[in-house]
């Protein structure tokens, strides 16, 4: 049986959003500025250790924390938040009453006891898809004021993240460790070194990255627009024959490819969905 979260429902210019999507949210929204902690669900047991010092980190600089409510690094920084009293908001890609993953209902409970704030994207008896943990992840992004990226392979729903936070012009560091951080690294995210023996040094690596961003000393990214790659076109001709009405996943040949698909354009912030299933060109 699902257990039922009170949660209210939020225009989204009441968060800063835009758009018309129907948000729910069962706490408290915590203060800027906010960092959102996003890597890989098998993230590696030894970048997943970075994960606390550098929440406690953030804390201590009166950062809130901002992060997608999935397993692993996710979890991880809900966790280190909940541990070390920092206000913090999970953001879910479902309905209030279809919290996903289920085993993480306690967790989600606790948080919103400890006065921070769960965001559930999308309206009750909304069951999760794979398109729409892209929408969550730009919601996390535009919740934010920087992310840093933990664990993430080259080709991952963490990197399309970051690609997203570049293209909003957030601040990027990525933990050094894994394959997708030395790529973010090398399009000039801040790297924060790691070293399981010696975790004051991210700490203080951290602290001072945050510094520099709160003094105008770090340069966000320029906000780009990105157009739609040779890959996306076949999408992007089928969203403009839907119509006003939107394109819906089921109305094409291969569903299972139209959502890989609208998981990466919605990443890259090329489509919207306005409504649950229904997506259109963003803008």
């Amino acid at each position: 049986m699902r257990r039922t979260v009170h949660a209210r429902s939020v225009p989204p210019a009441a968060l800063g959003l835009s758009g018309r999507r129907d948000l729910h949210l069962a706490g408290s929204l915590p203060p800027p500025p906010r960092l959102a902690v996003v890597g890989s669900r098998a993230a590696h047991r030894h970048l997943r250790d970075a994960v606390e010092p550098l929440v406690h980190a953030a804390g201590r600089r009166g950062w809130s924390i901002v992060s997608g409510g999935a397993v692993g690094v996710d979890a991880d920084a809900h966790a280190a938040a909940l541990q070390a009293g920092i206000p913090q908001l999970a953001i879910l890609p479902c309905g209030p009453d279809r919290a996903y993953p289920p085993q993480h209902v306690p967790l989600l409970e606790h948080i919103v006891q400890s006065g921070s704030g769960v965001l559930y994207a999308h309206p009750p008896g909304t069951e999760p898809t794979r398109g729409m943990f892209a929408s969550r992840n730009a919601i996390v992004v535009a919740l934010a004021d920087a992310v840093v990226v933990v664990e993430a392979a080259p080709r991952s729903g963490t990197m399309l993240t970051a690609t997203l936070a570049r293209r909003r012009g957030r601040p990027r560091a990525a933990v050094s460790g894994s394959t997708g951080a030395a790529v973010l690294q090398a399009e000039g995210a801040h790297a924060l070194p790691w070293d399981p023996e010696q975790p004051a040094a991210l700490m203080r690596a951290v602290d001072g990255w945050l510094r520099g961003i709160e003094r105008g000393e770090v340069p966000a990214p320029a906000p780009s627009r990105v157009a739609w790659p040779e890959h996306l076109q076949w999408l992007r001709d089928a969203i403009d024959a839907a119509g006003p009405t939107g394109l819906r996943v089921e109305a094409l040949p291969s569903p299972r490819a139209a959502l890989v698909a609208l998981t990466e354009a919605e990443a890259r912030g090329l489509v919207v969905e306005p409504s649950p299933g229904r997506f259109l060109r963003a803008g």
